[in-house]
Formats: structure tokens, C-alpha cells, sequence
């Protein structure tokens, strides 16, 4: 691994070497496309959340147990860590815009099959269409040739913002139509609206790269089987960590399943790094310029979902029944969201311009350790509701530098004519990540619920508030392994 540019390789000048596309004027073109890019997530982030308060109802009406509940949750994230790397990189070769078009639609179908579900099996179909998609990667292969790299950075800081936004928007929007008595089901097929919204905007303000352009004449062929030995591991991964404590935690079925899920995504990775025409450029990987960020996405995606599931249980559960809980309706449990909202979009605002002075490393080691405080703060102080407040304000301001930063040093190394298919390794790690921790969110809750009343324990919080802390300590030792020599003050030479 190298921690130094003067050692990468130097090509030879050819006038027939890549280029990035002509930037577009931020304050024209660039501030509508950002925001749109924007938009996108924000919507993207209120379907995924406006359905979760719904699933109680979604579970009485379909008859599904806990544990299937636990995969309508997970088919969404599986889906989309199988195929981001796929989307992307015929993204990179056949146009990034076409490509964001067909994953788009491809959502809107989703919310259509998940709202017309009939059983389990057909909703699983339907929360797996809404996960095909490659959204965040293809506008990061979009900004790569539009915008400058300050103007990255800007864009990204929105786009957080908007992400923020849309966590808060989703849950309140989920338990105002249960208040209203609104089925299920309304929430899919206000999720098909939005999502078709989205669309309109993007189809009006968002670019395109010079994907089309760079590989007129070149082989434009893709190697698939990586990706689906990828998919198959992280399936086999879900399945040993969610029915770990229903088989025993070192019993054979979950040790084959767990094992071998990891032998699968490490065959996967091997494929790869031999395939003359490679989804995932694992050289360029594995580099501390790169990997570390990537890393800090571990560090979001399996505490994130302990952080939203554990803090939306213990607000709706009345104490009366459980022992515990505050007892909130679904629609204000959704308004505990509201400080991370707020600290979303001022940290959007201040972290791309503290990127301009601070190193990366130190603004990732800093996030990271605010993020595991707030979750040991968390799992001492959960009973009180004004401490809830308190970290989740904490977590918003820990979750958007994180996201920022490591989003900024991902789109400044991706090498031109790649860089979706760059970005699409930490939408897959977040999306693996978010499945391994709802994956083990639902592990705890198996092992603390009383079978007799179906609630979960007290003891259900303790543990996944300190098993959240010790997840985030990942995006710490991200920023330490991160290069000392990276500074997003420079234009990065590729």
C-alpha cells in the first residue's frame, strides 16, 4: 500500500488520455444540479423511513413473524449492495445519466409491487426493486466531470443536508398516516410519487457526464460474476447474524452461513482483482488514500440502523406496558428526528468549508469519536427524553462530517472516466453495512423479547446502544489508517 502520489505511476502524455467533462458554473447550472442530487436523497431517505413505523400494520395484515418483518427490512439494502457496482459501472461506460433514468423508474415499480403485495413473498419482491438503484454513485460520477473539486464538496454538503432532512421527513410522514389511519400500503404508493418527482427534477436540472463520449470506440464488455458471488456472501453474511440467537451463536448453521459468507465475498474480491474487465477496481481499492474511507462507512450503516430502530422502539413504547419507553405516538416519536435534522444542515454548510483547511483524517477521527460518545451517552441516558435529544442532535452532526468527508475523498481519488463505479464500493460497503446491522438488530431483539407478550426487553437497548458505540470506533481507526499526505485543498492529479 502507498501513502505517497510521488510514487504513483506517472502515464505517459497521449492526447487520447481521459479527461473530465468542461465544469459547469456553481452559481448557474452547478447550485440546481447539487440541488437536485440533493432532493434525490432526501426523497430516497423518506420512502426508506416512512415505512418503517408502518411495518407493525404491514405485519398484522400479511401475517408475518418478527423474523420476516426483519427481511422486508433487509431485501431492500441486500438488492442494492448486489447491484450498485453493476449500475455503475455501465454507468462509467454507457452514460450516467441514462442509467440514473432506469434506476428511478426501476424504484417507482418497487413501491408499485410493495403497495399491491398480496403476501410475503411478493413484498419481498418489491422492497428488493426499491434497492436496485445506484443513485448516490451515478451523481458522483456526474460531479466528477461538472463541477470543480471546491464545488464537489459544496454539492456533497447538500446533498447530506438533504439527506438529514429527509430521515426526519420519512418518520414523521410514516406516523402522521397512522394517526391519520392511513394504510400500509399509502405509504408505498406515496413513496412511487415522490420517487417520480425526483425523477422530474433530475430529468430538468441534472446533468450528464462525458461517459458516452470518453468510450466511443472502446470495449464497453462487464464481468458480472463478481458481483454475484458479492451478493450471494452478503446474503449468506445476513442470514448466519439475524438467526444467530434462534440457532446458537457458535452452532454449525450459523457458523456455515457466517464462514461462508465471508469465504464468498473474499472469492469476489479475488475475481475481481484478476478480471480483465473489472466492476471494482481492487488495486486502486486498496490503497490508504481510498480504503479508510470507504471504512468509515462500516462505521454508518451498521450503528445508523441500531441508532434508528433502538431510538424509534424506546419512543413508542408505553412504559406502562413494557416497564420502559415513553410512550409516544408514531408521528412525535418522528419529531425526536428533529435535531439531526438541524445538525445536518448546519454541519452540510460548515464541514466542506472546514475540508478547505483541516485534514481529512482529522475530521473523520473527530466525527468518529462523537459518533461512539453519543452511543455510550445513549445507553446511559436513554430513559430520559431530553438526553435522547441530546444525542441524537450529537448524531447529526457526527453522521454528516462523516458522510462528508469520506464522500469528498472518494469523488477527489476516483480516477476519470470511474468514477461511479469508484463511488459504488461505499454505497455497497454503506448498503452491506446497513444489512449487517439490522441483521443484528434483529439478533438482539430475538434474544430479548418475551415470548409471551412479543415485547422486547429492557436489556434490548443496553446492548445495542454499546454494540452501536463499538461499530462506530471503526470510523476512528478509519481516520488513523488514513493517509497523512491527503489534503482536499489539492487538485488531485489522475
Amino acid at each position: 500500500m502507498t501513502d505517497d502520489l510521488a510514487s504513483r505511476p506517472t502515464p505517459a502524455p497521449t492526447t487520447e488520455a481521459p479527461t473530465r467533462g468542461i465544469a459547469i458554473p456553481w452559481r448557474q447550472a452547478g447550485l440546481y444540479m447539487a440541488v437536485t442530487f440533493s432532493l434525490l436523497q432526501m426523497l430516497n431517505e423518506v420512502g426508506a423511513m416512512m415505512a418503517i413505523p408502518m411495518y407493525g400494520a404491514m405485519s398484522a395484515e400479511l401475517g408475518l413473524t418478527p423474523n420476516q418483518v426483519s427481511w422486508v427490512l433487509l431485501a431492500t439494502t441486500l438488492a442494492g449492495a448486489a447491484s450498485i457496482a453493476l449500475l455503475s459501472k455501465a454507468g462509467d461506460l454507457f452514460g450516467h445519466r441514462r442509467l440514473m433514468v432506469w434506476c428511478v423508474l426501476g424504484i417507482v415499480v418497487g413501491y408499485v409491487v410493495s403497495a399491491l403485495a398480496p403476501n410475503f413473498a411478493v413484498l419481498i419482491v418489491g422492497r428488493a426493486l426499491t434497492g436496485v438503484m445506484a443513485g448516490q454513485a451515478l451523481c458522483v460520477g456526474i460531479m466528477n466531470d461538472r463541477l470543480t473539486e471546491l464545488d464537489r464538496r459544496k454539492a456533497i454538503g447538500i446533498i447530506g443536508g438533504g439527506q438529514a432532512i429527509g430521515v426526519f421527513f420519512g418518520f414523521a410522514l410514516g406516523g402522521l398516516m397512522i394517526v391519520l389511519g392511513a394504510s400500509w400500503r399509502t405509504a408505498f404508493w406515496i413513496g412511487a410519487i415522490l420517487t417520480v418527482i425526483s425523477l422530474v427534477a433530475f430529468l430538468a436540472w441534472g446533468s450528464d457526464s462525458d461517459a458516452v463520449k470518453r468510450n466511443v470506440g472502446a470495449s464497453r464488455r462487464m464481468d458480472v460474476l463478481g458481483v454475484l458471488l458479492m451478493g450471494l456472501g452478503l446474503t449468506a453474511l445476513c442470514i448466519g447474524i439475524s438467526q444467530s440467537t434462534v440457532w446458537g451463536v457458535t452452532s454449525g448453521p450459523t457458523l456455515v452461513w457466517v464462514l461462508g459468507g465471508a469465504a464468498l465475498l473474499a472469492v469476489s474480491l479475488w475475481w475481481e482483482s484478476r478480471a480483465k474487465e473489472p466492476l471494482l477496481d481492487i488495486k486502486q481499492l486498496f490503497t490508504r488514500r481510498l480504503l479508510p474511507a470507504y471504512g468509515v462507512f462500516i462505521a454508518m450503516g451498521i450503528p445508523g440502523m441500531l441508532f434508528f430502530n433502538l431510538v424509534m422502539g424506546y419512543a413508542q413504547t408505553p412504559a406502562a406496558v413494557a416497564g420502559y419507553g415513553f410512550g409516544l405516538n408514531p408521528l412525535v416519536a418522528g419529531f425526536v428526528f428533529i435535531p439531526m435534522t438541524v445538525a445536518g444542515i448546519v454541519a452540510a454548510r460548515v464541514v466542506p468549508r472546514l475540508l478547505h483547511t483541516v485534514a481529512p483524517r482529522t475530521v473523520i477521527i473527530a466525527a468518529g469519536l462523537a459518533e461512539a460518545l453519543t452511543f455510550v451517552w445513549l445507553w446511559a441516558m436513554h430513559e430520559q427524553l431530553w438526553a435522547v435529544l441530546v444525542g441524537v442532535l450529537v448524531y447529526g452532526i457526527a453522521y454528516t462530517a462523516l458522510f462528508t468527508t469520506a464522500i469528498s475523498v472518494i469523488a477527489a481519488e476516483a480516477v476519470v472516466g470511474k468514477g461511479a463505479g469508484t463511488a459504488s464500493i461505499y454505497v455497497a460497503i454503506a448498503l452491506s453495512a446497513s444489512s449487517i446491522g439490522t441483521a443484528i438488530y434483529s439478533a438482539i431483539v430475538g434474544k430479548y423479547t418475551d415470548p409471551a407478550t412479543n415485547i422486547p426487553g429492557a436489556e434490548t437497548y443496553d446492548v445495542g446502544f454499546l454494540v452501536a458505540a463499538g461499530a462506530s470506533l471503526v470510523a476512528v481507526l478509519a481516520g488513523l489508517w488514513l493517509s497523512k499526505n491527503l489534503k482536499l485543498t489539492e487538485v488531485v492529479a489522475h
